[in-house]
């Protein structure tokens, strides 16, 4: 076994772990208060502990997990507090990307096309892709705007809210529907070229979101 040939898809081994053990994460796996063993993750991906710890530690920097010398990595459960302080970063982030793209109404049509993308993708029942064609929404706002630390901080404040909201909108079917709605309302505002709408949709949109969250964990 190898710590850092590449694999299938030309990812290196510590990337390969590093997509497996998130993708666990995201889709609830790996469940708050639950114990990883670094050897059976290495075990299940025919490699080394080495990269699966590196891995780890990434994941840990992102605070899901914490590491213990010779026990593992303990999956953090997502408290209320980091809900409320992740959503209100994004509101900051994404309040400002609204208002840039509402100013030009660029983005406008390639945003309702993607929300029309995700009724389909709801309809059809795929859930996972679903949650992917959510995150990309709103990221398409934020890479906008130019602004490299503004869509790396995005990623951060992203990570939690995807832990609970992938098995959130498994088990309230509602929630989605509300999600494409407001989605539209974002789209369609910053097609309009009006910033305030697009200002007060993102806002309405978060605050729901961390209703909907908070009501999950």
């Amino acid at each position: 076994m190898s710590s850092t040939r590449t694999g299938s898809g030309g990812l290196s081994a510590p990337e390969r772990a590093y997509a497996h053990i998130r993708e666990r994460l995201f889709d609830g796996t790996y469940a708050g208060g639950m114990m990883l063993s670094e050897g059976e993750i290495a075990e299940s991906l025919a490699m080394s502990r080495t990269p699966v710890h590196e891995a780890l530690l990434r994941c840990e920097f992102e605070g899901h997990v914490r590491l213990y010398p010779k026990r593992g990595a303990l999956v953090l459960p997502v408290s209320a507090k980091e809900i409320q302080e992740v959503l209100v970063t994004r509101g900051l982030i994404e309040v400002y990307a609204v208002e840039q793209a509402g100013a030009s109404g660029a983005l406008g049509p390639g945003l309702l096309e993607m929300v029309d993308a995700q009724a389909a993708l709801l309809a059809e029942g795929e859930d996972d892709k679903f949650s992917a064609a959510d995150d990309d929404f709103h990221r398409r706002i934020v890479v906008a705007t130019g602004n490299s630390l503004l869509t790396k901080a995005y990623a951060l404040a992203r990570d939690v809210p995807l832990r609970v909201g992938n098995s959130n909108l498994r088990n309230d079917p509602g929630r989605a529907e509300q999600v494409i709605a407001e989605h539209r309302a974002i789209a369609q505002a910053i097609a309009d070229r009006d910033p305030a709408a697009a200002r007060a949709a993102v806002e309405a949109h978060l605050d729901h979101a961390m209703q909907s969250l908070l009501r999950a964990i």
